[in-house]
């Protein structure tokens, strides 16, 4: 079980979640799962006009992944992207980086 806080959504056919112990995306029977000590970034897109948030890891060893899920009504995306800086700011805090 983590501890500390966990940001998770879901569609039909995938997931995006974050937990303490990294950044974990599953795709039908495909999981991918992303250790804090190797995550550089996490970055979030959400188009003006639809229902996805994209959410893509950058790894330290300069590689990027991404995993989409679809929201079911256009406001949604947004609501989750706030939900999930609020989470990815209290992992990246301890970093001594600023913005």
């Amino acid at each position: 079980m983590a501890d500390g806080p966990v940001f998770e959504v879901s569609d039909r056919r995938g997931s995006i979640t974050v937990d303490s112990t990294g950044v974990t995306f599953r795709l039908d029977d495909e999981t991918a799962g992303f250790g804090w000590p190797e995550i550089g970034a996490v970055e979030m897109s959400v188009p003006r006009f639809g229902r996805r948030l994209t959410v893509t890891v950058h790894t330290t060893r300069r590689r990027s992944y991404d995993a989409v899920v679809e929201a079911p009504n256009r406001s949604l995306p947004k609501q989750w992207a706030t939900e999930l800086d609020a989470v990815l700011d209290s992992y990246f805090e301890d970093t001594g980086t600023t913005d």
